[in-house]
């Protein structure tokens, strides 16, 4: 009797497990049909999910074309569109932001009653970060050029700003050009200082900002592109408070050490006996830049008008023996785009671009 009870169950369990089987082979069978079924109209990546996706370095064969549904409401389709292959483990994600970024080049298409939209990309990629720029030319009664990119690192796939590629003082200095524009052209850069920083894209020797058509100009013409060349971004060595002092006296004003700054520049200072400082514009002291005389707070930049500082250029022996200090806005005279910041350490943070 033992043995006819133990067939039973031993046949019942095998019936059981076999259904369970065959019940997991159905739902995965279900899921995959779901996932192949239901793709975005214009942007959403095709390729179903792996089940171990790889997680190799970035490579150039991982993007594809693909080309857009014909119509989105009453606006016709046209080009082609980056598609993110299953090669790089963080293609879902990404083909993800792609979809989104497209449905916000058609919002603004809708919004502007187009009649078609054609897209294009370009793909940039370095050791750091790799950019996805996509081009939306937009034709309605006035036609204009549009431009959105999706910035990620080459391994994680993480989504990079420009702050986090080029430092979180970097905006600053950008902000500092484009003010510049909105001062030197105000007829037609009237809107530049506050044009958005979120479309750019990085080569292994520049890094060029992008602005939509009419965005921060009101000249007709093709996107305004902002290059800035990565060997003129100087960062000056993080001063300490022991390094600097404050004068009270005059609104806060910082006073810093003049040659190690004007070192990291490209500058070469040499003192003399006098009391003078002569600022050269290369080693060899063939090109006089400047002279800066203590307790003066006029002077001289290469042959232009003469500019006055807010405290003149002092030796300060309390810090160091004979180290020339000088007002920290001295540098925006002499390199314009710069800026700074103390930090809540008290260390000052000096960024710089050289035009030449």
């Amino acid at each position: 009797m033992d043995t006819v009870l133990k067939q039973i169950y031993f046949k019942r369990l095998a019936n059981t497990l076999k259904q369970g089987i065959l019940l997991s082979l159905a739902l995965l069978f279900v899921l995959g049909i779901s996932v192949q079924a239901n793709p975005d109209a214009y942007a959403q990546s095709t390729y179903p999910p792996l089940i171990t996706p790889l997680s190799p370095r970035w490579q150039p064969h991982m993007v594809v074309d693909r080309v857009p549904t014909r119509r989105v409401n009453n606006i016709s389709l046209r080009g082609v569109f980056p598609d993110i292959t299953p090669d790089f483990a963080h293609y879902q994600a990404l083909n993800q932001h792609i979809s989104d970024t497209a449905g916000t080049l058609i919002d603004s298409a809708l919004r502007l009653r187009a009649r078609t939209i054609t897209f294009s990309y370009e793909v940039f990629a370095t050791h750091e970060v790799v950019s996805i720029v996509m081009y939306a030319s937009i034709a309605a009664i006035t036609n204009r050029e549009a431009v959105a990119t999706i910035n990620f690192h080459p391994i994680t796939g993480e989504i990079l700003t420009i702050p986090a590629v080029m430092g979180e003082d970097f905006p600053a200095l950008v902000e500092g050009i484009l003010t510049n524009w909105t001062r030197d052209f105000p007829e037609t850069h009237y809107a530049a200082i506050t044009a958005p920083l979120t479309a750019f894209y990085l080569t292994h020797d520049k890094l060029v900002i992008l602005f939509d058509e009419f965005q921060i100009t009101n000249e007709p013409g093709d996107l305004t592109r902002l290059e800035l060349r990565l060997e003129r971004i100087i960062r000056i060595q993080p001063i300490a408070p022991i390094d600097y002092y404050v004068r009270t006296q005059i609104y806060n004003l910082i006073m810093v050490p003049l040659k190690p700054i004007l070192h990291q520049l490209g500058y070469y200072a040499t003192s003399h006996d006098e009391g003078i400082v002569r600022i050269w514009a290369n080693p060899s002291q063939t090109h006089l830049i400047s002279e800066l005389r203590l307790e003066e707070n006029h002077f001289v930049w290469d042959g232009g008008m003469p500019r006055t500082l807010e405290s003149p250029p002092l030796a300060h022996n309390d810090l160091h023996d004979n180290i020339v200090m000088v007002p920290i806005t001295f540098f925006d005279r002499v390199v314009p785009l710069t800026t700074y910041h103390v930090d809540n350490s008290g260390m000052i943070h000096i960024l710089a671009y050289r035009a030449r």
